[in-house]
C-alpha cells in the first residue's frame, strides 16, 4: 500500500506543500490512500470529522486544502444544494474522485466549476488500492470518461469470456497484478481459488474497455449484468444518463424477477430537492431522446427517499428491495 500511494503522490504531483482532505472516512481504503499519498509527500492531512455537503464545503472555504478525495456522490450532493455558489473551492488544485462509478458528466460539471483544479478519476478496490488513474493534464474526456491508466508498478489487462485478450474498446473483465496487490483472503482458500488465475492475476468482477492509448473506462460489474429474456445487457450507460436528469440525484438499475423473461430492468432514483414527482415515462422519453436502445429501458420506476450507500456514498444494489 505504501510503495503504491509514493507512487502515486508523483503522479498526483502531490508534494510537501499540500494539505489533503478526504471527504471519505479512513476506515474505507480510498480515505486511507489519501493519508498514505500524504504522509509519503510529507503534506498536511485537513480532517473532516463527518461528512456532510455543508461540512465538507465549509471545511473547503475556510481550511484551504490543495487537493480533495471524494466520491461522486460528494461533489452531486454538494452541487444539488447550491453549495458551489455559496462556498470558496478556489484553493484545490487537484480533486481525486473515487469510491463508486462516475458519471462523465459529473465530471464535466465539477471541472468547470473549478477550472484551476486537475479534476481526475481512480479506480481502485480494498485489494489494490490505487490501481488506475486519469494524470494532471490529461484531455478532459478522457478525465470524464475513463479511469485513466495503470498506476505505476501496476499490470491491467481485459478478457473475455474465452479468456484470450479485449481488442481496443471491447468488453471484457478487468484483471490485475502488481507490487499493489494482495496477496490473498485470509484463511479462504476457496474464495482465492476463485478471485485468482493459475498465473495470479486478480479477477476483480469489475467490466472495462481500453481505448488505443490504454485509457480504460469501468463500465460496470459482471454481477449487475440484466439478462432479460436471453438479452444480457449492462446497465451503467442507462445510469450515467439517469444521473444527469434534472430531476434526478442518484439512480441504480437492478434486475427485478419475470416468470417470462427471467429477468427485468427496474430502476431506483432519488430526487433532487424540490423536484417534482417523476414517472416512469419521463425516464424512458429521456433515454430514447438520448439514443437508448428499448431493450435496455426500465420497465419499473421506484422512488426512494434515500439510496443504501457505502461509506464513500456507493450505492449499495443488493439493499434495493423491490416493492410487491
Amino acid at each position: 500500500m505504501l510503495s503504491n500511494a509514493r507512487l502515486g503522490a508523483l503522479e498526483h504531483r502531490v508534494t510537501s506543500t499540500d494539505r489533503i482532505l478526504s471527504a471519505a472516512p479512513f476506515s474505507h481504503l480510498f480515505g486511507l490512500y489519501s493519508l498514505h499519498v500524504a504522509w509519503s509527500a510529507g503534506a498536511a492531512v485537513v480532517l473532516l470529522p463527518v461528512f456532510s455537503p455543508p461540512e465538507l464545503a465549509l471545511s473547503i472555504e475556510r481550511d484551504k486544502p490543495s487537493g480533495l478525495w471524494a466520491g461522486p456522490a460528494h461533489i452531486a450532493a454538494c452541487r444539488a444544494l447550491g453549495l458551489f455558489e455559496k462556498y470558496d473551492f478556489g484553493s484545490l488544485k487537484l480533486a481525486i474522485l473515487s469510491g463508486s462509478a462516475c458519471p462523465p458528466e459529473l465530471v464535466r460539471w465539477f471541472q468547470a466549476k473549478i477550472p484551476d483544479c486537475a479534476v481526475i478519476q481512480l479506480w481502485g478496490m480494498t485489494e489494490t488500492q490505487g490501481a488506475l488513474y486519469t494524470r494532471p493534464g490529461d484531455a478532459p474526456d478522457v478525465a470524464a470518461s475513463t479511469a485513466g491508466r495503470p498506476s505505476p508498478g501496476t499490470e491491467v489487462r481485459i478478457l473475455k469470456p474465452d479468456g484470450s485478450p479485449c481488442a481496443a474498446n471491447q468488453e471484457g473483465e478487468l484483471q490485475v497484478r502488481g507490487c499493489l496487490l494482495f496477496p490473498g483472503f485470509f484463511d479462504n482458500d476457496a474464495a482465492n481459488q476463485t478471485a485468482f488465475t493459475a498465473d495470479r492475476w486478480y479477477r476483480t468482477g469489475d467490466l472495462a474497455t481500453a481505448d488505443a492509448e490504454g485509457n480504460v473506462a469501468i463500465t460496470g460489474r459482471d454481477k449487475d449484468i440484466i439478462n432479460r429474456g436471453g438479452v444480457k445487457f449492462n446497465p451503467r450507460d442507462v445510469e450515467d444518463l439517469l444521473d444527469a436528469h434534472p430531476k434526478v440525484l442518484q439512480s441504480a438499475i437492478v434486475p427485478m424477477p419475470d416468470p417470462v423473461l427471467g429477468e427485468r430492468a427496474c430502476c431506483f432514483v432519488t430526487l433532487r430537492p424540490g423536484a417534482s414527482a417523476l414517472a416512469l415515462e419521463e425516464v424512458t422519453e429521456f433515454l430514447l431522446l438520448h439514443n437508448i436502445a428499448k431493450t435496455k429501458l426500465p420497465e419499473r420506476l421506484v422512488v426512494v427517499p434515500e439510496m443504501p450507500l457505502t461509506p464513500t456514498r456507493k450505492i449499495i444494489k443488493r439493499q434495493l428491495k423491490i416493492p410487491a
